[in-house]
């Protein structure tokens, strides 16, 4: 049970991320919520990662570009356009797509590092593209042929995408580092790219940030609860009953996702969100079993 409610907890976290990152949009410009949630979180960890990093010096150094690359990729770079795509789309469609994930890491494990794929398993792919293609196109083929697609839409798929070779990358990239280091040092090695975006975007977008109490709170729920909270109750839980039954938890983020974003937001869940969640949710079941 404490291991279904860690779960749970991890889900509803990475849920509110993406709620609350749409929810405070027009008030802190996406660049640097990126840049707000990263850098509470590198502060947040530092008392207690700080010591055990300074003992795995050698290895950092060892392994710093790695860890860079990976810190540029799955922490700050995911941020970036996922933060920027909830500018231009809803919440709920963020988080759909978002679900969707292990059908491009599947892919490609297959045709970038040579994994074998079964007939299961690209029946389940090509299940799981329909619904991300459903979602897209809001339900409507015209919109496709037409590519009058939502850019917001298309900003999260590469984030997905982006997200999906990270995930490839950690799994070739073995590290020998403890995974509070680990996560500690991608989040400091790559916040120079938030900081830069940030910048940029302040200076040549003429936005501004209102810092207030508002603000300060988000920044902490970011900072803590999606980056820290939710990878420590992960782990506990993938721990305790193993990856396969937690895997089954990740289908219950775009549902929290969704139920903030109707009480927070106003959105609303229409059949095209349904039938696309079906497909994707189903192709990625087929894959598994296939596997």
């Amino acid at each position: 049970m404490q291991a279904y409610l860690a779960l749970g907890a991890a889900a509803l976290f990475w849920g509110g991320n993406w709620a609350i990152a749409r929810w405070i949009q027009y008030q802190v410009p996406p660049q640097t919520l990126g840049l707000l949630r990263w850098g509470v979180a590198a502060v947040l960890l530092a008392p207690l990662a700080l010591p055990a990093t300074l003992r795995a010096w050698p290895a950092i150094r060892r392994e710093w570009w790695r860890l860079a690359v990976l810190g540029l990729i799955g922490v700050t770079g995911f941020s970036a356009l996922s933060y920027t795509g909830l500018s231009y789309t809803t919440s709920i469609n963020g988080s759909l797509l978002n679900s969707a994930a292990p059908v491009f890491l599947l892919l490609f494990s297959a045709f970038g590092f040579g994994d074998r794929i079964g007939w299961a398993e690209a029946l389940g792919v090509a299940v799981s593209l329909a619904g991300v293609l459903v979602i897209v196109s809001r339900g409507d083929p015209v919109a496709l042929a037409a590519l009058a697609v939502n850019i917001g839409d298309l900003w999260v798929l590469a984030a997905v995408l982006l997200w999906a070779v990270y995930t490839v990358l950690l799994k070739r990239w073995k590290t020998s580092l403890l995974p509070l280091v680990f996560l500690f040092v991608t989040i400091v090695v790559s916040l120079p790219l938030p900081i830069v975006t940030s910048a940029i975007e302040l200076t040549l977008g003429g936005r501004t940030v209102e810092f207030d109490l508002t603000t300060a709170a988000v920044g902490v729920y970011l900072g803590l609860f999606p980056s820290i909270g939710a990878y420590v109750c992960w782990a506990y839980g993938v721990a305790r009953i193993g990856p396969t039954r937690a895997t089954h938890f990740q289908y219950l983020i775009p549902v929290f996702a969704a139920g903030l974003a109707m009480l927070m937001l106003g959105e609303e869940v229409y059949l095209f969100h349904l039938l696309g969640a079906a497909l994707i949710i189903g192709g990625l079941v087929l894959a598994a079993r296939g596997r």
